[in-house]
């Protein structure tokens, strides 16, 4: 008879010996998740990135670049009518620095526009009710305005203003200004009419000299500062003329 489970036995052993055991890859397949992990995450940070990139897309279409000439969603027709400004005189007293700085205010489109434009005048410059026919400014409406300030150190006054009429005359304006409040540092601001392309001024002793002229954006008229010797008490205003 025959013994049957020694035979088992017997057979499964020589199958074991046949076989090949092997471990398993941890290394990789520790790897493998890694990279699998990895995916996902930079997968995840392209989404958030377009996702930035797209917002900022949104943004930069109703927020122009600075320098770029385009309005905002919100920015026209009720931003507040602002100036432009341009320095034509600068230079030093007692060491302190100065400057005369000229502000040009366009000319409104319409008399709702004047009355926002003659509100802005008041609040950033020095106040005049009476300034441009009153309340309201109508007269904005057929010209613009400037401004001329000077700044010395950090102390700020106010020098002239008046309309920038459009007139094709060769008028010069001029006034006396001084850089300190004790009366020192004389100098003279003046502005042209269109089409002036120099100036001559005269002095009480004879002297003359010839200031720089100045444009400012928004106007065809040219301005201009020069130190001057101190006026007689008699003089009446600068006497400077276009030249020929």
């Amino acid at each position: 008879m025959t013994d049957t489970g020694t035979d088992i036995t017997k057979l499964l052993a020589d199958a074991a010996q046949g076989v090949r055991i092997e471990y398993a890859p941890v290394d990789a397949i520790v790897a493998g998740g890694r990279r699998r992990r990895n995916r996902r995450r930079y997968a995840g940070a392209a989404v958030a990135a377009l996702a930035v990139v797209c917002t900022a897309g949104m943004l930069t279409s109703v927020s122009p670049h600075e320098g770029s000439g385009a309005t905002s969603v919100a920015a026209e027709p009720d931003a507040v009518p602002r100036p432009t400004t341009e320095v034509i005189a600068s230079g030093r007293l007692d060491g302190k620095p100065w400057t005369l700085s000229v502000d040009v205010w366009k000319r409104a489109a319409d008399a709702r526009e004047a009355g926002r434009v003659w509100d802005a005048m008041e609040e950033a410059e020095y106040p005049d009710p009476q300034r441009a026919g009153g309340a309201g400014g109508p007269e904005l409406a057929d010209t613009g305005w400037f401004f001329a300030r000077l700044k010395v150190g950090e102390r700020l006054s106010f020098v002239d203003d008046g309309a920038l009429s459009a007139a094709g005359d060769r008028r010069v304006g001029t006034s006396w200004g001084t850089l300190a409040p004790t009366g020192s540092g004389w100098f003279v601001f003046g502005r042209t009419a269109p089409g002036v392309q120099a100036v001559t001024c005269t002095w009480d002793d004879g002297r003359k000299a010839a200031p720089r002229l100045r444009t400012v954006a928004g106007t065809d008229r040219r301005f201009f500062a020069i130190e001057a010797p101190a006026p007689k008490p008699t003089a009446g205003q600068p006497r400077c003329t276009a030249a020929d």
